[in-house]
């Protein structure tokens, strides 16, 4: 089908993906006035949920109820035709159409809000008769596995190999089940590229006060599968013989990796859109083609203190970047130009995470050049890194901090030093000169 027969259609919106990115483009074209079909390709058969929340669900601290943003209800009232379990095999940009096991679909515009996948580069393959997984987290179907992993009696040490914002929360979560946690990481510190040295070193202590091993700067050589060394215990006969790169040998229960996350672009034609890291995109989160948007960890769009295209893959960017998206689609829809007001802003990097009560907040970049430095301001109950930048203009602005404090206590001074900093970070970082 061509791209004139297409047009000679009633308007269909397809969103590939059903999570914050493609909802709140729903939602934003509905309330920009666009009545027409909006087409919702799903990968799997529940309610969009947050996938911030999985570890929390695992642990028992929050219910599986409480992992899904929007009712039914709210959702029925955007008119979706949602196809779910419907992975989509290609998208067929020259053709409008979107293929899956189903069929053929056509479309006149189309968001892609597919997320990411966690991954395992450089995991080993693990030997040993049985085989073995390793843990991941991401989906709600990789929190029943860690879920079910710690409510099993028989798992008393897990090791944590990564030490990313994923990492941390999965090992949380294991602390809070009574398990003994080791956490390896290729770096020298926790917090990949999010910290400082000087904060990860204070976020470590609190996590070697909680009982956590750190082998820190090391990777796993060799796992293998092998029969337990002592009694079975609760029925578990087998163990994980694990070697790291220092040639020690250790025996766990139950391992999870956190190696990094890959955008869900499978689908993509390869030369059919632009792609880097990720699919890059306009203000407007068009990419390439023209009929073709974008929102989530699947786009490179604006980061204000770089001025470059990368991806920042939290939450609220999806959410902003599917409703900026819904919005240029309805009014392209309606034949007029998507309006400036409407357009991605961009967006400054930015994390928060507690383990047990110790809290990290970052924002901004962590990045020390020639033209920024680095100021420390510490004391018992926390610990601030201040980034400034000299301007060839001779303003002195605040591009990036971290903040680690020994209490995570919602409202607290730490956490209202935080919500201030980022504010200060956005409002500069939004009035630069181009």
């Amino acid at each position: 089908m061509s791209e004139s027969m297409a047009s000679k259609r009633e308007p269909v919106v397809a969103i590939i993906g059903y999570g914050t990115g493609g909802v709140n483009a729903a939602i934003a074209l509905r309330t920009s006035g666009y009545q027409g079909t909006i087409t919702v390709f799903s990968n799997v058969d529940t309610l969009p949920y947050s996938p911030i929340l999985t570890s929390y669900y695992a642990s028992g601290e929050k219910t599986l109820e409480q992992c899904f943003p929007w009712s039914a209800e709210e959702l029925a009232e955007l008119s979706l035709d949602v196809h779910s379990n419907a992975e989509v095999l290609k998208l067929d940009v020259a053709n409008h159409a979107i293929s899956t096991a189903e069929g053929t679909f056509p479309y006149t515009k189309c968001v892609i809000a597919t997320g990411s996948t966690p991954m395992c580069y450089g995991f080993p393959k693990v030997e040993g008769k049985g085989g073995y997984e390793p843990i991941v987290l991401r989906t709600l179907e990789n929190a029943e596995r860690l879920k079910g992993v710690l409510n099993d009696d028989s798992c008393e040490r897990v090791l944590v190999s990564g030490a990313s914002m994923v990492a941390l929360k999965t090992l949380e979560a294991c602390l809070n089940r009574g398990k003994r946690v080791t956490l390896v990481g290729m770096n020298p510190h926790v917090l990949d590229f999010n910290a400082l040295p000087e904060s990860a070193e204070r976020f470590e202590r609190g996590l070697l006060g909680y009982g956590v091993e750190l082998r820190l700067g090391q990777t796993i050589s060799a796992v293998k599968r092998i029969q337990r060394q002592e009694t079975a215990r609760n029925g578990r006969d087998w163990q994980l013989e694990v070697t790291f790169s220092n040639g020690d040998v250790d025996y766990f229960d139950e391992i999870s990796v956190s190696h990094g996350m890959k955008s869900n672009l499978d689908f993509v034609e390869p030369g059919s859109l632009e792609i880097d890291r990720a699919l890059v995109v306009d203000e407007y989160m068009r990419t390439s083609d023209p009929d073709v948007y974008a929102a989530g960890d699947v786009v490179q769009a604006l980061e204000l203190i770089s001025g470059q295209k990368r991806i920042v893959g939290i939450w609220k960017n999806a959410a902003v970047q599917g409703a900026c998206a819904g919005k240029a689609i309805a009014a392209e829809l309606a034949g007029k130009e998507p309006s400036p007001e409407d357009a991605y802003k961009g967006s400054i990097s930015m994390n928060t995470i507690a383990v047990k009560d110790i809290l990290f907040i970052s924002s901004g970049t962590m990045e020390i050049t020639p033209n920024r430095t680095l100021e420390i301001r510490e004391d018992d109950d926390m610990t601030v890194l201040y980034i400034f930048e000299e301007a060839e203009e001779g303003d002195r602005r605040l591009v990036g901090f971290n903040l680690v404090c020994d209490h995570s206590e919602e409202g607290s001074p730490a956490y209202d030093t935080g919500a201030m900093l980022t504010l200060r970070i956005e409002s500069k970082a939004a009035t630069k000169p181009a």
